[in-house]
């Protein structure tokens, strides 16, 4: 606990504490009337004899819990049948590891907590949460698809990280397919099913899209796009490499290898002919306008807008709004793509860690009990609106066992320290090449320029994976 004080504060010093998520949030808030939630039919195979009656959880993170379609209906399970509560605060994603090393400090350990982009390593690395081996079963059925990730994310044998989700493709490209019908260009998900999606009819989607909608757009002030938002790592993993990989437990910097630099050249390009870019004209790189009013072909963004658009189209049934993960490298001897998990740690010093864990094993449940799984879909269905074939699309990238593991690939670029994340990551990731003013750094120029920082935190990191 000294220690993760000590380095805490001094990370908040140096770094801002400012978080370095990608995944603003994949669970959608409702309200109780919205979304009824009826459990009583569910009956999990988990230690009922605990007496948790009347104890109340302690939750910081960035969304509610006890709302949120993906989670209320394993929130009432565990509510109903022992007992207790989660009070919920909710920070914005930068203010979440500040808050908790004032709560931390002032021996008010919140119970539960969000995880960052970066709790594993190096938040476990600074003695941020709790092991949890006393109170989980990892032989436990629910945990059999995850439990490589768990052992993954163990330091000196002890297990604090239990994912309950996991996400094919941290990314997705969100496009007007009725538009995209209407000019007559290829349908990416036809494109997609038929093993056709790649970067080369990705590319081809773009431009046709460009070319048809220069002529509707001649009074707008900007010219049409091919692409707009965070493209992340995902295309990067799409090589079948990581940006930073792990390797024998240690971190590992992939900035020279030859398929990172090619995925690169590719982004490079684009932006370079115009046809991609971070925001589109005003609008920002989560503004809906630029899809929906077609001046941009796709959207990159995570799962968690794709709900704003079903939305809108519950108001709007003319409006076709659909997604695609992104595309296949021709490359590649595989369609790889980004695999990224979700969960929930016990912060140090946690008063109830194992209420906590009953919690996450509830959580974990909705993914793995069949009839838990029905509510929750029915719940996830209610409060995102999806239609059944965006529902259904979104499951299965929810689902790892549809995918051969050798297809995927993790990432841990945006796992390090905030500072490098921001000065490094996100900029190589989000801004290639680098504009700035007046000054364009090339991706070459880039790379070499941010290379020491990159590695200096790796070292840093991998020290304390010893």
């Amino acid at each position: 606990m000294k220690k993760f004080l000590s380095c805490f504060l001094c990370a908040a010093m140096v770094l801002g504490i400012t978080g370095c998520s990608q995944d603003e949030t994949n669970s959608e808030v409702t309200t109780e009337d919205d979304n009824p939630v009826d459990v009583s039919n569910v009956d999990l195979d988990l230690d009922k004899d605990v007496d948790l009656n009347g104890k109340t959880l302690h939750y910081i993170g960035c969304y509610d819990i006890t709302t949120a379609g993906d989670i209320k209906p394993a929130y009432v399970y565990f509510k109903e049948t022992y007992g207790a509560d989660i009070q919920v605060d909710i920070f914005g994603d930068s203010e979440i590891m500040d808050k908790l090393n004032v709560m931390i400090n002032g021996g008010d350990s919140p119970d539960l907590i969000d995880q960052r982009s970066n709790s594993f390593p190096y938040y476990i690395g600074q003695n941020a949460y709790m092991a949890l081996d006393e109170y989980m079963d990892t032989s436990a059925p629910q945990w059999e698809a995850v439990s490589s990730f768990i052992e993954r994310c163990a330091i000196n044998g002890k297990h604090y990280y239990y994912p309950w989700a996991c996400v094919i493709g941290s990314r997705y490209l969100i496009y007007n397919r009725g538009l995209f019908n209407e000019i007559g260009i290829d349908d990416p998900k036809t494109l997609y099913d038929q093993g056709n999606w790649t970067w080369d009819t990705f590319l081809k989607c773009m431009t046709d899209f460009v070319d048809a909608r220069k002529g509707s757009m001649i009074d707008e002030p900007q010219a049409p796009i091919g692409l707009y938002g965070s493209v992340a790592n995902c295309f990067i993993n799409s090589t079948g490499v990581p940006l930073v990989g792990m390797e024998n437990g240690q971190l590992v910097n992939n900035l020279d290898n030859a398929d990172v630099d090619r995925a690169q050249s590719f982004l490079e390009n684009l932006k370079k002919q115009g046809l991609s870019s971070l925001q589109y004209s005003v609008y920002q790189n989560v503004a809906k306008e630029p899809i929906i009013n077609g001046y941009a072909a796709f959207q990159s963004v995570g799962d968690w807008l794709i709900t704003d658009y079903s939305k809108k189209q519950v108001d709007n049934p003319d409006l076709d709004i659909f997604f695609v993960p992104y595309p296949k490298d021709p490359n590649a001897d595989r369609y790889y793509q980004s695999m990224t998990t979700f969960a929930y740690l016990v912060p140090a010093g946690a008063p109830n860690p194992q209420a906590s864990c009953i919690f996450i094993n509830c959580v974990r449940l909705s993914k793995t009990d069949p009839t838990l799984m029905e509510t929750t879909s029915e719940s996830i269905m209610n409060s995102k609106q999806y239609t059944k074939e965006q529902y259904e699309l979104w499951n299965y990238f929810q689902t790892v066992e549809n995918f051969d593991p050798d297809d995927l690939v993790s990432d841990y670029a945006y796992n390090i320290d905030t500072e490098t994340c921001d000065s490094v990551i996100s900029k190589l990731c989000e801004d290639v090449p680098l504009v700035s003013g007046d000054d364009i750094q090339s991706w070459t120029v880039m790379r070499t320029s941010m290379a020491p920082m990159l590695e200096k935190s790796l070292n840093d990191i991998n020290a304390t994976l010893k």
